[in-house]
């Protein structure tokens, strides 16, 4: 695997880790966030890998998953849309209608972390057969 890709991945793990701890400190938004993260930095390791080239500079979950050309579990999609829009949402004000750390709650945090840790499994497999 390209070293650059190799450190895509092991930020990506490294941020999930971090979601745990937010998680744990009841910073439920930025557990959230960080668990999209990981699943974005994954995607964007992935790329690297499978397509040999830039990953585009796009934060859409959906898109960089299908641009890898991979077949995509209706699960592992439903977790990319539900994890897609915390983009924004998780951190500011204008994007939330209010304060972020409101909105979200242990429930939404657990399901985030868990969503971006099956679709790095997924990442996972597809690169060790790729």
């Amino acid at each position: 695997m390209r070293e650059e890709a190799q450190l895509w991945l092991d930020d990506a793990i490294y941020d999930l880790e971090s979601a745990q701890i937010m998680f744990k400190g009841a910073r439920y938004n930025y557990a959230v966030w960080l668990a999209r993260q990981a699943t974005e930095k994954a995607l964007k390791a992935a790329h690297l890998v499978v397509l040999k080239k830039a990953f585009p500079k796009s934060h859409n979950l959906t898109e960089l998953a299908r641009e890898l050309g991979w077949a995509i579990p209706k699960s592992i999609n439903e977790h990319l849309q539900f994890l897609n829009p915390h983009y924004t949402v998780t951190r500011y004000v204008d994007a939330a209608v209010g304060k972020p750390s409101d909105i979200y709650d242990a429930e939404i945090a657990d399901q985030a972390i868990a969503k971006s840790k099956e679709v790095l499994d997924w990442i996972n497999s597809n690169l060790k057969i790729s």
